[in-house]
């Protein structure tokens, strides 16, 4: 991963870890308190539930990690296979043009390459 995607990614996710992972643990905290159910009576079961709801938008959180990596690995296979594609195709024309010039004898005869080519053109 170059730099400048890296950097992408962190400022991404870093925004995402604080307004999802951590913006969902405190709504629920700030809800609870606001519609008067959490109290100091009620805090033992009220932080385990914003915790609860935090750890569940840090799993879904590294989920978005790991599909944005993956999206970014087929990426580069993608990149890597039109680069081959690119050269193959390269080479294979060459390769032809080089047969062509050199009057190449043909496996199954005397004649060249090229001979075998407009025979099969005017055929």
């Amino acid at each position: 991963m170059n730099q400048r995607r890296f950097l992408q990614c962190l400022h991404t996710f870093s925004a995402k870890l604080v307004l999802e992972v951590f913006g969902g643990g405190g709504a629920i905290w700030g809800f609870s308190e606001v519609v008067g159910l959490r109290k100091d009576s009620t805090l033992w079961f009220w932080r385990p539930c914003a915790l609860c709801v935090a750890m569940a938008f840090f799993v879904r959180w590294i989920m978005q990690i790991l599909d944005y990596l993956e999206e970014v690995r087929i990426e580069r296979i993608g990149e890597c296979d039109e680069q081959v594609s690119i050269a193959a195709a390269t080479f294979a024309s060459d390769s032809h043009e080089l047969a062509l010039r050199s009057n190449i004898v043909s496996p199954g005869g005397s004649l060249s390459l090229e001979d075998e080519i407009e025979k099969l053109e005017n055929a």
